[in-house]
């Protein structure tokens, strides 16, 4: 009975050891593990799922007679072939309660390779105006893997007359995203709202347009979140950080530039104030006093000055800003004459693209519905594709000027009763962004 059992234990080892070999080959010099394959587990994937909507206008929108396009495209970043991966779509419309779901399989997507999947959608007389969400994820079906969910959504509108109310777009929702990269582009956005001297009011929606601004950066223009300066409320000592001052012009900005690499873009939302005895322009920081503006103010000569020096690639500079003493709460400088001052604008330079909200002795409005200043929303709905008049899908600086020329002058004389102007300087066919 002791030599039969010790047979039997020994049997068994040996079919273990024969059981363990098949399940898993060992290399030479490795002790088999049973648990080991040939073919490495894959334990994720390297998907990217985008969703984008096309139409003939290029303005983020179906009217009528148009067909739009929505496409869903998965990219594999990674370094091995996913085999027909899933789409899940979802699709809701602001007049339905209930989502409709859609499912596709993919042809499968070698690394480096993208699969697409799309949809027309046509403009109908009996659809209401409203606006249709989609939602688009991808599965790698081997691993379980999801991608993060990408959205976008666009209106339902009606052609209006030059007589009807203007389209209201909600610029700060379904911001586009293009394919376009700008890897070494460098950008500075400055939001001042809030300041600190009691005589200087708040500039309502700085913060919001610099937000809204610094996301069509990331979105539209390809702008990388680390190459992106950032400030709200920015202070003297920030300005001169970032722009240099008059004897040290070597500020943040230009240390992060790669000579003739790098495309600069500037924006600007909040004060802007004259000197009363030298009529010179200057930014007001958020800590400033009006009153001083020569010793608190930070000087747009300077500030022009500085930027030629930076061996940028291009230079594309937009202020939402007035530099006349006057602002939508009335005049910044107390004492002063309601008479808003016609300062004197030092020379820009000539590598400089420029955008202002107004003109000369102008103010810069504000425009509530939007929760932004005038100016910069339609600024935004140019970036969305709404300027490009030829539909070539580049929205180049003389298209973005002539349509918040279009659009802001009119909606001053309609809510305020004011003149405000943007004005344009600089390359006219310069590409500000693509689509």
């Amino acid at each position: 009975m002791y030599k039969r059992v010790i047979l039997i234990l020994l049997f068994l080892g040996i079919t273990g050891l024969y059981a363990q070999h098949a399940r898993g080959k060992s290399k030479a010099g490795e002790i088999n593990n049973p648990f080991k394959k040939d073919t490495e587990i894959k334990t994720g994937s390297e998907l990217v799922c985008e969703v984008s909507y096309n139409d003939p206008s290029g303005d983020i929108s179906l009217t009528e007679g148009e067909t739009g396009e929505i496409m869903v495209l998965v990219k594999n970043t990674g370094d091995y072939t996913v085999t027909r991966p899933k789409l899940e779509i979802q699709y809701k419309t602001s007049w339905e309660t209930q989502p409709k779901n859609i499912v596709k399989f993919l042809d499968s997507i070698e690394p480096g390779g993208t699969g697409s999947y799309t949809s027309n959608i046509k403009w109908d007389a009996r659809l209401p105006t409203g606006t249709i969400t989609y939602t688009a994820k991808a599965v790698d079906r081997s691993s379980g893997f999801e991608t993060e969910t990408a959205e976008i959504a666009f209106d339902i509108t009606t052609k209006g007359t030059e007589s009807a109310e203007p389209v209201f777009v909600d610029v700060d929702r379904n911001i586009p995203r293009v394919r376009t990269s700008n890897p070494y582009g460098i950008a500075v956005v400055i939001g001042n709202e809030n300041y600190t001297h009691k005589d200087v009011p708040d500039v309502e929606y700085a913060h919001n347009d610099a937000t809204t601004v610094k996301k069509y950066l990331k979105n539209m223009l390809g702008y990388k979140e680390d190459n992106i300066i950032f400030i709200e409320n920015a202070s003297k000592s920030d300005f001169e950080r970032v722009f240099g001052t008059e004897s040290v012009p070597e500020g943040k900005l230009y240390n992060w530039v790669r000579s003739n690499r790098s495309d600069v873009f500037i924006y600007y939302s909040g004060h802007g104030a004259p000197d009363m005895k030298n009529k010179k322009a200057y930014f007001m920081p958020s800590n400033s006093d009006p009153n001083y503006v020569r010793i608190d103010g930070y000087p747009l000569e300077v500030f022009y000055k500085n930027l030629n020096t930076i061996p940028a690639k291009s230079i594309t500079v937009v202020l939402d800003a007035c530099f006349s003493g006057g602002s939508q709460k009335g005049m910044i400088l107390q004492k002063a004459s309601p008479m808003y001052i016609d300062v004197d604008f030092p020379f820009y330079g000539n590598k400089i693209n420029l955008i202002t909200s107004a003109s000369g002795a102008q103010i810069s409005s504000w425009y509530p519905q939007a929760n932004h200043s005038l100016f910069t929303y339609y600024f935004l709905r140019a970036l969305r594709g709404e300027a490009d008049k030829n539909r070539d899908r580049h929205i180049t600086l003389k298209e973005v000027h002539q349509y918040v020329n279009d659009n802001v002058p009119y909606i001053a004389r309609r809510i305020y009763g004011r003149e405000q102007t943007p004005t344009m300087k600089g390359i006219a066919e310069y590409i500000l962004c693509s689509f």
